[in-house]
């Protein structure tokens, strides 16, 4: 039996037309892939870096994120928070690109964060670098009348040998991690010794490109043009990751970078590692103000030389108390 023409124009008609339809159809429900950005801008602390693991880990898992830029603004902090975010960086990036904006600070532990990016863009006036540790003096030994202990050092932890030496062997990790990130960088691989790297200086963002501890001059719309070309998409949103994946941040503990590293220091026990700016001190160090307030006390007492002499000798104010030998005074 055969087919009439009209009815074959028909057949071939109705196909065009579901074709048309399933491809306009497919446009409407199938969303475009993402490129999600992650802004991290304060202190590192414990909360943060939970926030920070947690958006990285379900960005990971979620397969309409093509690529992650993390725009970060950070002095630092903890020493072990950061490591954690660094681990955890390392597991998204090795499974879909992640590209690293400078906006303005990476220091420290807030580069620690940066080397784990696929790439690094960072504006020429940005300051990065600063890789090492810090801490505050280790604490004498003490007895407390009140307390039995075994082994010499179940109070104190450890001497201050033990200390420094272990203040150390984090610097080492970190100048480690640092430099086999960027002596493997695709783009623009260290080319300088890590001895020089370990030297903690922070360097403009110009200087870092030039040595290769960053990948390339530039800001977030560029970052983000770099993780869409790793990704190896064209056709994509940008989004605000934390909230394209449900996750909300972390009140700050502080206004500032000063403020939030003071809160960080009073919280963190006496002998806490940190990989921290160094132009910020840290909580417990002997400010400025306080031995201004102290001379200027001495320069206004009573400069009788009689009276003087018959007056018992002042005892140094508390705040310098650390610093004098025992039985010494203020001459």
């Amino acid at each position: 039996m055969r087919t009439n023409w009209w009815e074959t124009l028909l057949g071939i008609l109705f196909l065009v037309l579901c074709l048309i339809g399933g491809l306009a159809l497919s446009e409407q429900t199938a969303p475009k892939p993402v490129i999600g950005v992650l802004r991290f801008a304060g202190v590192i602390d414990f909360d943060s870096a939970d926030y920070l693991i947690n958006v990285l880990d379900v960005a990971r898992k979620d397969d309409s994120v093509a690529g992650v830029v993390m725009e970060i603004l950070s002095p630092g902090g903890y020493s072990t928070s950061s490591e954690s975010i660094y681990y955890s960086m390392l597991r998204l990036r090795d499974e879909k690109p992640l590209v690293v904006y400078v906006d303005g600070l990476a220091a420290s532990g807030g580069y620690y964060m940066a080397v784990a990016g696929n790439r690094i863009y960072a504006p020429p006036s940005a300051n990065l670098g600063n890789v090492g540790a810090r801490s505050m003096q280790p604490e004498d030994p003490v007895l407390f009348p009140d307390e039995l202990s075994t082994g010499p050092y179940k109070l104190s932890g450890g001497s201050r040998f033990d200390s420094i030496r272990q203040l150390e062997l984090v610097r080492d990790s970190f100048l480690g991690n640092v430099v086999q990130q960027r002596q493997n960088a695709a783009v623009n691989p260290l080319n300088i010794p890590p001895e020089e790297v370990g030297e903690a200086r922070l360097y403009l963002g110009s200087e870092a490109v030039a040595v290769g501890l960053a990948d390339l001059a530039g800001g977030r719309s560029d970052a983000i043009l770099g993780a869409a070309e790793l990704a190896g998409i064209t056709d994509y949103d940008v989004v605000d990751l934390a909230e394209h994946e449900g996750v909300e941040p972390p009140q700050p503990i502080g206004v500032s970078f000063a403020a939030q590293a003071a809160a960080l220091a009073q919280q963190a026990p006496p002998e806490t590692v940190f990989l921290l700016d160094n132009r910020i001190p840290l909580a417990h160090s002997l400010s400025a103000s306080q031995v201004e307030a102290h001379l200027l006390s001495l320069r206004d007492a009573d400069m009788n030389p009689v009276s003087s002499a018959t007056q018992n000798q002042a005892a140094p104010p508390a705040f310098l108390k650390h610093i004098l030998p025992a039985g010494d005074a203020l001459q």
